[in-house]
Formats: structure tokens, C-alpha cells, sequence
């Protein structure tokens, strides 16, 4: 599925929009899956009470700015025999607004900062050495998409292709084991490659698309999805994996791998709980992140959008 053919899917979750769309593709296990028994004040078999939960973890419904943050590292995958290759960390976040459309659903305004860290210093990086290229120095770009706008609802819809569209309930996979509620999702995509191999010969992978895909895992407390209809937030934490291209800044061509990133996922009660060195980066470098959009635009933009925007090819060396 194209992420700019999504519909009613993708949401910036936990600031990983960027990386995500994330409804886009709640697969068929998701709608499919095993019924489970309703427990006091929440059915997981109900789409509207799925809606209306995914959204409160979705960092809040309170009309003020509410952030995810997440933190994990970025691997080299070449190949089946050598071994995985850890190339730098990612740490950042998601400041989104909730509005609501009634009738269980909602609007998710968000935008989004990702920055890349030395693996040794744990320093927000400016330049990187690629030990893939002989360890050519090369210019970091870091994410900052904006936006990365979505709708929550009962029902996902989704474009698959000209004139096909496909609806289906929204029922997470919950797992309730004890005080705690574990969900997950699934979100496979791809959309059409923005940077023309001609012209981005070091940035572009050389194919006509370019294939993400995002596993995230959710862990909330069950009492609190009992208690959905009295709270606007639920807080939650998590994991998030993704399968992905080479990064345009990385300047690999159409070089053999891809990369592999896994991640801490927690909602945050206030701003004040943004790491300080995260926190005053984006304030100095990109300030208008630090708050959630005011208003829907169209469309969501990628990072590889954004580069495109922001950058020119760079020369051989």
C-alpha cells in the first residue's frame, strides 16, 4: 500500500510517523483475530472501543499538545552470512493533537523529530563516518517531518489501487495477561521512490519503490482501558521495529542491505519529561516542533520528501 494512498489509516504514534503511517495496514490477524471475552468497561472485540483506546494511547484526546518519545538503534543488514552491524543510535519524538470527529473518531494532528547519535558518544551527530564507504564522511540529515496527519476510527479504509478500496473493523490483538493489556500492529508498506536514480545517483536505492515496514508493540495498564470512558490519556510504553532502505544521507546507491531499527516506545505526561539534550536540540534547530500542529494539511510527507526538499545530489569522491 502507497502511504500517500492511505485513507482513514496511519497514525504518528509515539512520534514514529515518520517513519510510520500507522493504520495503513492493521492486517488481517488484527481484524481477524481470536475473539476475546469483554472484561467490565472494555471490549476488545469492539471496534469503536478499540478506536476510542487507541487514541487515549495514542498520546492523549485533551485538545493541548501531547508527546511520545522513543529511543533505540539502527543496524547494517548485508547479506545472509555477515554478521548485523549496529551504525548509530535514534532518539527524538511526536508532539500531537487530538481532535474529534464524533462517532468514535479522530483526527491526529502530528508532527515529528528523529535525531541520529554516535554510537560511542551518544552525541547528537552532525556528520557521519560510513564505515560501509571506507569511512567517507557524510552530512546527517536528521528526521523533522511535518505533518504526519491521520484518522482514527472503528473502521479502517484504505486504498489498495485505482478504484479499489477496502474497509475493515478495527480490533487489535490485545493479550491480557495479569494488570497489564499488550497489543500490536503490524504496518506494511511501500510508496513510489521520490528520488530519481539519475539525478540522486549516491542518495536514491535505485528502485521504483521504496518498502518500510514498522512492527509496534503496546503495554498499557488493564485497569486504565477499563476506566477508557473517564480519562483522556492512557499511558503506555512499548517497542517499535522497522525494516527500511538505506538512508538517503548515507549516500549507498543501489549497494546490497538494508537497515534494521528497533526502539523504546513510552507516551509522556508533560514536555518537561523530553530528555534535555532532545529537547533544547529541537528548540534551537526546529522549534516549531516542539508543539503539535493547529490545523489538518495535506499531505503527510516522508523524510525522503523532505531530503529531496532540503538537499541537492552529492558528487562521487
Amino acid at each position: 500500500m502507497d502511504r500517500r494512498q492511505l485513507l482513514t489509516g496511519g497514525t504518528g504514534m509515539l512520534g514514529m510517523g515518520a517513519l510510520l503511517p500507522m493504520l495503513a495496514n492493521a492486517s488481517a490477524a488484527a481484524a481477524q483475530g481470536p475473539a476475546m471475552a469483554a472484561t467490565g468497561g472494555f471490549n476488545p472485540n469492539d471496534p469503536t472501543h478499540n478506536a476510542e483506546v487507541l487514541a487515549r494511547m495514542n498520546l492523549g484526546i485533551d485538545p493541548g499538545t501531547n508527546y511520545g518519545w522513543f529511543k533505540g538503534r539502527v543496524f547494517a543488514v548485508i547479506g545472509d552470512e555477515q554478521v548485523i552491524q549496529p551504525l548509530f543510535d535514534l532518539e527524538g519524538f511526536g508532539a500531537n493533537r487530538m481532535e474529534s470527529l464524533g462517532n468514535s473518531r479522530y483526527r491526529s494532528l502530528h508532527r515529528e523529530v528523529g535525531y541520529y547519535k554516535d554510537l560511542r558518544t551518544g552525541q547528537i551527530m552532525e556528520t557521519w563516518a560510513n564505515p560501509m564507504l571506507g569511512g567517507e564522511t557524510v552530512e546527517v540529515s536528521h528526521i523533522h517531518n511535518n505533518p504526519v496527519n491521520s484518522i482514527i476510527g472503528p473502521t479502517i479504509e484504505a486504498k489498495l489501487g485505482e478504484g479499489m478500496v477496502t474497509e475493515f473493523p478495527l480490533r487489535l490483538p490485545w493479550t491480557m495477561m495479569g494488570d497489564l493489556a499488550m497489543t500490536s500492529f503490524d504496518v506494511n508498506t511501500r510508496w513510489k521512490n521520490v528520488l530519481d536514480p539519475k539525478e540522486w545517483p549516491r542518495e536514491s536505492s535505485g528502485q521504483e519503490y521504496v518498502r518500510v515496514s514498522e512492527y509496534l508493540q503496546f503495554v498499557a495498564k488493564r485497569a486504565d482501558l477499563e476506566n477508557w470512558r473517564s480519562v483522556q490519556r492512557i499511558e503506555s510504553h512499548g517497542a517499535w521495529q522497522r525494516i527500511g532502505t538505506w538512508l538517503p544521507w548515507m549516500l549507498m546507491g543501489n549497494k546490497p542491505g538494508h537497515l534494521f531499527y528497533r526502539s523504546h516506545t513510552k507516551s509522556l505526561a508533560s514536555v518537561d519529561e523530553l530528555p534535555k539534550d532532545i529537547r533544547a536540540y529541537t528548540e534551537k534547530r526546529y522549534p516549531i516542533y516542539m508543539d503539535a500542529p493547529e490545523k489538518w494539511v495535506e499531505p503527510n510527507v516522508t523524510s525522503f520528501e523532505v531530503y529531496k526538499l532540503e538537499n541537492k545530489p552529492k558528487p562521487f569522491k
